[in-house]
């Protein structure tokens, strides 16, 4: 069964409506779509215009519910939502209040600097405060998934996008995270734009991908795909990734529960 879930549209970054990305995804036989657009509050309330406008939420999630049974692809909606620190009492309500079939819970932002939006970012620093970048993005990701409100981390390993690699040992603070991760029962994405960005690749890296596999983590396969082409970027590539580092099965979501199907169906549609 080929399912794609963590997909943007023009309701936050994504370059084209939702039905362009439908009709894109229906071509290439995707059995199921979701989309996942950027949900992001910052700690003072006020949101970015890459993302979904608090006030137009129920707008975006009865847009993406009405391309639901137009065909043979069945169409779930989620989101995408950015965590800060100590982020609980802000996005809670907001969290709690959609309807949707699943939430990803990712990092972008570290002292509320976006380190993902421009090498620029990384080329002001020095190696120290790279490193210091990278614990405090470990140390966000294990208070995402104490939060208990996500279902899938998202992009885990994000802060490497231009190529830039932290100098001392982040193992503490990765396996804190991950621990994290396996406690609270989340999903781990292999996310595949990375195989595309000057990282040359996927989010996480094979060795921390092990070591989701080593605490029994599961995983999906995403793309992260802001235009119709990418919503299935590099999945073989991403499979083949998934094999390397002992996963059997992948994980799909409808409704907010979590299912499982054989990696090596992943790519074979069962539409008729």
């Amino acid at each position: 069964m080929i399912a794609s879930f963590h997909n943007h549209s023009d309701w936050s970054d994504g370059q084209t409506g939702v039905g362009a990305m439908y009709t894109s995804a229906d071509r290439m036989r995707v059995d199921i779509l979701g989309l996942s657009d950027h949900f992001c509050i910052y700690p003072d309330g006020s949101s970015p215009d890459w993302s979904i406008s608090p006030d137009r939420a129920d707008e975006y999630v009865d847009e993406v519910v009405s391309y639901q049974g137009k065909g043979l692809m069945e169409v779930i909606v989620g989101a995408e939502f950015d965590w800060f620190d100590n982020h609980g009492p802000i996005l809670e309500p907001v969290v709690s209040a959609l309807t949707l079939d699943y939430r990803i819970g990712s990092v972008h932002h570290v002292d509320g600097k976006q380190f993902d939006a421009s090498p620029a970012f990384w080329q002001a620093l020095s190696e120290e405060q790279r490193d210091e970048v990278f614990a405090k993005y470990w140390g966000l990701i294990r208070g995402m998934a104490e939060s208990t409100m996500f279902d899938i981390a998202g992009h885990l390993d994000l802060p490497k996008k231009f190529g830039f690699k932290p100098k001392s040992d982040m193992g503490p603070v990765i396996d804190a995270a991950l621990d994290a991760i396996a406690a609270n029962d989340l999903v781990v994405e292999l996310n595949t734009a990375g195989f595309g960005r000057p990282c040359a690749d996927a989010y996480p890296s094979l060795d921390i991908l092990k070591k989701c596999r080593a605490r029994e983590i599961p995983v999906t396969l995403s793309a992260d795909g802001h235009i119709p082409g990418h919503i299935l970027f590099e999945f073989q590539r991403g499979l083949a990734r998934l094999h390397e580092a002992g996963y059997s099965s992948v994980a799909r979501f409808r409704g907010r529960e979590a299912w499982f199907e054989p990696l090596d169906n992943a790519l074979r549609s069962e539409r008729e």
